[in-house]
C-alpha cells in the first residue's frame, strides 16, 4: 500500500511541531506568563467616537477606491479566463491599498480640529521596537503556537457545520489561487495576500479596534470583538471560528511585544504558509 503526501498531512505535521511550542509554552511557568500575562501596548490618547470615524474612513476610502478601479478596469477583468484573480487584484489594491490613506487622512484631520483632552494619560508602557530579527522570531512563534489550536477548532468547527446544515465550504480565495493560470497575476495576488492584506487588516483589526478596546474595556472584552469583527469581515462560514482563533492569537502577539510589525507579519507569514500549501500541487484527501 502506497502512502502519498496529501496537503492535509503537511497541515497536520505543521501542527504537531506548533503543538510542540505550544506544550513549551504552556509548560514553563516564566515563558507562558512572559506569553499570557503582560502588556506593552502604550497609551492611546483617543475618544470612542474618533476610532468610529478612522473605521469608517477606512471603509470609506476604499470602497470608493475600489468603485473608480471597477470603472476603469472592469473591461480588463471581463477579458480573461482568469476573471476573478484579476478581480481579486483589483480590488484588493484599491480596498487595502486606498484604505490605508485614511489613517495619516485621520491624523491631518485630528491636529487641524487641534483635538486636545487636556489630561495627562496613565503611566505607559514601555515600548521598545525591537530589531527587525526579532520581529520575525515573535511572528514565527506566534504561527507556530497558532497552528495546531487553529487546526483543532477548524475540524470541530467544519463537524458543527456540517451537522446542522451551513456551508463548510472554504474561502473562494482559495479555489481563485489553486486555478489561476498567469505568473505575474499570481505574483500580484500574492502581494495582495501576504503584504497588502495583512498590513491593513493588522492596522484595522489590531492596531485600532482592539487597542482602544482594551484601554476601554478591557482584554477579554477587546479579545472577543476584534476577534468576532476580524472573522465576520471574510464573509465565509467555514473560515468564521478559524480566523476569529487567528484574530486572538495576533492581539495576543501585539499586547505581548507592543509592536504591531509582530503581528502583521505573523498574520502574512500565515497567509503565505496556506497559500504555498495550496499551491503545493498535492492532493487533497
Amino acid at each position: 500500500m502506497s502512502f502519498a503526501v496529501s496537503q492535509e498531512f503537511v497541515l497536520v505535521v505543521e501542527a504537531a511541531i506548533g503543538a510542540l511550542f505550544l506544550a513549551r509554552v504552556l509548560g514553563v511557568p516564566e515563558i507562558r506568563a512572559r506569553t499570557f500575562d503582560r502588556s506593552r501596548l502604550a497609551h492611546w490618547e483617543i475618544a470612542g467616537f474618533e476610532v468610529i470615524l478612522l473605521v469608517l474612513l477606512i471603509f470609506l476610502i476604499g470602497a470608493i477606491a475600489q468603485g473608480i478601479a471597477q470603472h476603469y478596469f472592469g473591461a480588463w477583468i471581463d477579458a480573461s479566463g482568469d476573471k476573478k484573480a484579476r478581480q481579486l487584484v483589483v480590488w484588493g489594491v484599491a480596498l487595502h491599498g486606498a484604505g490605508l490613506l485614511g489613517w495619516p487622512l485621520f491624523w491631518l484631520g485630528r491636529r487641524f480640529f487641534h483635538i486636545d483632552y487636556g489630561a495627562l494619560p496613565p503611566p505607559s508602557a514601555t515600548v521598545r521596537r525591537e530589531p527587525l530579527t526579532k520581529v520575525f522570531v515573535h511572528a514565527i512563534s506566534t504561527v507556530a503556537i497558532a497552528l495546531p489550536v487553529l487546526v483543532l477548532c477548524s475540524a470541530a468547527w467544519t463537524l458543527f457545520l456540517q451537522a446542522i446544515g451551513l456551508p463548510d465550504e472554504p474561502q473562494d480565495l482559495l479555489e481563485i489561487f489553486g486555478g489561476v493560470h498567469s505568473k505575474p497575476l499570481l505574483v500580484a495576488m500574492l502581494f495582495v495576500a501576504c503584504v497588502l492584506a495583512p498590513v491593513y487588516e493588522e492596522l484595522l483589526f489590531r492596531g485600532a479596534i482592539f487597542r482602544f478596546c482594551r484601554q476601554r474595556f478591557g482584554r477579554a472584552a477587546a479579545l472577543v470583538v476584534s476577534a468576532t469583527l476580524f472573522g465576520a469581515m471574510h464573509g465565509n462560514w467555514a473560515g468564521f471560528v478559524p480566523l476569529a482563533v487567528l484574530g486572538v492569537a495576533l492581539a495576543v502577539a501585539y499586547e505581548r511585544t507592543g509592536d504591531i510589525r509582530v503581528s502583521m507579519l505573523a498574520h502574512g507569514l500565515f497567509n503565505l504558509n496556506t497559500l504555498a500549501i495550496v499551491l503545493s500541487g498535492l492532493p487533497q484527501t
